[in-house]
């Protein structure tokens, strides 16, 4: 017979396991075989029937947590995409339809469609960013069927939501100097300065032509920066994922700001996703418009190499634990590195890694309550091949962020902790 003191001890060494080891599997949050809407009564069989809908079309690539809401993007990749921005509640089933945003009539967009319904229509968006003055910030890259036979139905814009009333707040739309042909925006980080909410700026990375383009919220005003760095490295450019190998010559992909320094600035962790250098750049040099070519030159720093097979889609930082942790796609998995320490093979690690749960991390969220959010979705099957629709293809991790680290590299001892504390 198995007594109550062995089923506790059992308990505590299954704990112990999960803590200890890097390699391990965190039960999914959501999870769906196919990406479906919270449809109005007979609404869904009319959106199939005028190709409005094509659920083997519609793939999840970003997350934010804001209350008791989960955000969730999808790009117009193809035809078929009803709602590019939507939300699931945290407190539904675990397979909930996704509830477009802010409205069914504003984020719904036909098939054919030549322009936005309103103002607050999000076209395509990769990822998104929830602020600490309840905004929702979106960079919309405009167009429709991205992969087949791209349509631009509206102009590049930042649009920003008020989470509290679920209204569009502020929306700037890019001008012709910031752009490029080949511009992709892809991920948005959000600088709030001396705790102002209007006194806001936003760096947004330029993912189809490799730069960064930064908004001042207060002047309703943006510019554009360019370094090689923010180029693909050709020597990252193979991937092998879910068992398909494909090139991607994609540029900077990935931001995260890091706490406020004493002189006022954070510094912008970023990398294109084509590359295993690690960047940093001061806000200071961001937030100047009147920057020069040298001030670029000698701003953009290389914090170290993430090695072979490291390419990422998506970074984000614990301020907590001051932790950054990115994706980890031919890993199939996370990594992280504490900033206390050098960034290199010693000091990062890779926490967790799956090839069925996280076939394709995609997207790597921090909410305010210390958790990270983790999206995987066989992007690479997607794009290169085909989805087999009767598995689960597309999920929602959660973990806490100090449990996470506990006994990795990404956790300073208390002596480490002790010096941190005082050079700060």
């Amino acid at each position: 017979m198995v007594h109550i003191n062995d089923l506790a001890l059992l308990f505590i060494f299954i704990i112990i396991c999960f803590v200890k080891n890097s390699i391990c599997l965190l039960p999914p949050e959501f999870e769906w075989k196919v990406i479906d809407f919270a449809w109005q009564a007979g609404h869904k069989e009319f959106a199939i029937a005028s190709n409005a809908y094509i659920p083997k079309n519609n793939l999840p690539t970003g997350i934010a947590r804001w209350r008791d809401k989960l955000f969730i993007t999808i790009p117009r990749w193809k035809r078929g995409v009803p709602a590019s921005l939507n939300y699931v509640f945290l407190n539904g089933s675990h397979q909930q339809p996704l509830i477009p945003y802010p409205t069914w009539a504003d984020a719904f967009v036909p098939d054919g469609a030549k322009s936005v319904s309103t103002a607050s229509t999000v076209v395509s968006a990769f990822r998104v960013h929830v602020d600490r003055c309840d905004r929702l910030w979106v960079v919309d890259n405009g167009a429709t069927n991205i992969c087949e036979n791209v349509r631009q139905i509206a102009p590049p814009a930042i649009v920003v939501f008020d989470l509290k009333r679920d209204s569009l707040k502020y929306k700037h739309f890019f001008s012709d100097a910031v752009l490029r042909d080949s511009t992709v925006f892809s991920s948005i980080a959000v600088d709030i300065v001396d705790n102002d909410c209007h006194n806001t700026f936003a760096y947004v990375a330029d993912m189809g032509a490799g730069a960064l383009v930064v908004f001042d919220l207060q002047h309703d005003t943006s510019w554009r920066l360019e370094h090689m760095h923010f180029q693909f490295q050709q020597n990252a450019s193979e991937y092998h994922v879910g068992g398909i190998d494909f090139f991607w010559h994609d540029g900077v992909s990935s931001l995260a700001l890091s706490q406020t320094a004493s002189d006022g600035y954070r510094d912008l962790y970023c990398y294109p996703t084509s590359s295993t250098k690690m960047l940093k750049i001061s806000t200071k040099l961001l937030r100047n418009p009147h920057f020069t070519p040298q001030d670029v030159k000698h701003g953009v720093e290389v914090v170290g190499e993430k090695g072979p097979q490291s390419q990422s889609t998506a970074c984000d930082y614990d301020p907590k634990n001051n932790v950054l942790y990115y994706t980890e796609l031919s890993k199939n998995g996370v990594g992280c590195w504490n900033l206390d320490r050098p960034f290199n093979s010693e000091n990062t690690q890779l926490l967790i890694s799956d090839c069925v749960a996280l076939e394709y991390p995609n997207d790597i969220k921090m909410d305010f309550d210390g958790n990270v959010w983790i999206l995987s979705d066989r992007q690479a099957r997607f794009l290169y091949d085909k989805m087999d629709f009767t598995q689960i293809n597309f999920r929602v991790l959660c973990a806490e962020s100090t449990a996470l680290i506990q006994g990795t590299r990404c956790q300073l001892s208390m002596i480490e902790r002790a010096i941190a504390y005082i050079k700060k």
